[in-house]
């Protein structure tokens, strides 16, 4: 898929922020050059979680899938995010996208608005790019390790009251 590797990282605090030539100057992930002429920004940010066992946990995770000329022009196609902490009346999860259908005509751009989603890791983003923008995967057997990867995941969101998180507050919750 591409050659970066996401282990560059910065601590602030008990939070660590993890992306692509993340630094404590550049806090923010650069995308990395995917095989089909895009770009695949990945930005987690990680705390301590020890309400089951003492762990880093996400708090937030941003997947965005780019088009451009370079790492100077970034067009956005689709940005998916979590936010264990999203303000009200945002959802935890939700995707951004950056086209909108012609006759969309609103206050709001489109591309601002929070699309709600489901909990998706990294491995479903990855699979979603192989599978269906020709990202050239790096190795034979990525539907192995994707899915092993994934089943990890499914694995220890069980041991939470509710699996994925809560969406959004509930109702009691302004």
């Amino acid at each position: 898929m591409a050659n970066a590797e996401l282990g560059h990282a910065w601590l602030a605090g008990d939070v660590l922020v993890i992306g692509h030539r993340v630094s404590h100057i550049a806090q923010h992930g650069w995308p990395v050059p995917l095989g089909n002429g895009m770009y695949l920004n990945v930005e987690l940010t990680l705390a301590a979680d020890d309400t089951t066992a003492p762990r880093l946990a996400t708090t937030r995770a941003s997947y965005t899938y780019q088009a451009g000329e370079g790492l100077d022009d970034p067009r956005p196609l689709f940005t998916y995010q979590y936010d264990r902490n999203a303000p009200f009346p945002y959802p935890r999860c939700h995707l951004h996208v950056f086209a909108a259908p012609n006759d969309y005509v609103q206050e709001r751009p489109f591309s601002r608005l929070h699309l709600p989603t489901r909990r998706i890791t990294l491995e479903q983003i990855v699979w979603h790019l192989i599978q269906e923008h020709n990202v050239e995967p790096r190795r034979d057997d990525w539907r192995q390790v994707l899915w092993r990867h994934e089943e990890w995941f499914r694995t220890i969101q069980q041991d939470r009251d509710w699996p994925y998180d809560r969406p959004f507050a509930p109702p009691w919750v302004s």
